[in-house]
């Protein structure tokens, strides 16, 4: 035991004299050079709005599905990350929110992220759908879409260059020009993917503004 703590007695100095090596070298590159001012993203805002599964088949994986519901409180945030990282005006902000909230009031929309061999729509091995209580509703659009920086910030290390965004966009209203999400009901709003062999869902859970709930 004595021949061993000697041999390992050097190794820890140089253990230590690394350490305290690197703390001097970061102190002295935060003195030297400019850090600039870091930019926090709103992640506790837009976290209850993402949501991942993955699908296994025994001990392989069929598919990871990632989705953000842009809903208005996410559409404010992404719009504030703009406006911050562009110094657009004030105007310029409020114009772009209306326009995005004035969307939202005719659709709801996601980004839902796969992997780029695991295509989404008609002729895909899957297929999405959403569903309200009881009832099913078709995606008036679904397309591969460019995300901008702000959503990839807000699906932090979800998004990859492996990854291809879809944008699924549904009707806000029944035929009967009904809200789907209807106020002072609670419920889930569910993403269904499904696969001749699988099915996966994606749900959040809303409270009586038909906001989504926060995890506990």
């Amino acid at each position: 035991m004595k021949g061993t703590s000697v041999y390992l007695i050097p190794v820890w100095v140089m253990c230590l004299t690394t350490l305290v090596g690197c703390k001097r070298a970061v102190d002295w590159a935060t003195s030297n050079f400019d850090q600039s001012e870091s930019s926090e993203l709103p992640i506790s805002t837009v976290k209850p709005y993402i949501k991942s599964v993955v699908v296994h088949s025994q001990l392989s994986t069929r598919g990871i599905f990632d989705a953000i519901w842009l809903s208005d409180a996410v559409r404010t945030a992404s719009t504030d990350v703009l406006i911050t990282r562009s110094g657009k005006s004030l105007e310029q902000y409020h114009a772009l929110l209306r326009r995005q909230l004035e969307e939202n009031k005719h659709y709801i929309m996601f980004y839902v992220l796969t992997e780029y061999d695991v295509p989404l729509g008609d002729g895909a091995q899957w297929h999405i759908f959403l569903k309200i209580g009881d009832q099913t509703h078709q995606p008036r659009e679904l397309k591969v879409a460019e995300l901008s920086c702000e959503y990839k910030g807000f699906f932090g290390k979800r998004f990859g260059k492996t990854k291809t965004a879809y944008l699924a966009k549904f009707d806000a209203q029944d035929s009967n020009e009904k809200p789907l999400i209807e106020p002072n009901q609670t419920g889930s709003l569910r993403l269904c993917v499904r696969s001749v062999e699988k099915h996966a869902v994606l749900e959040w859970s809303l409270d009586e503004t038909g906001k989504a709930v926060k995890d506990v």
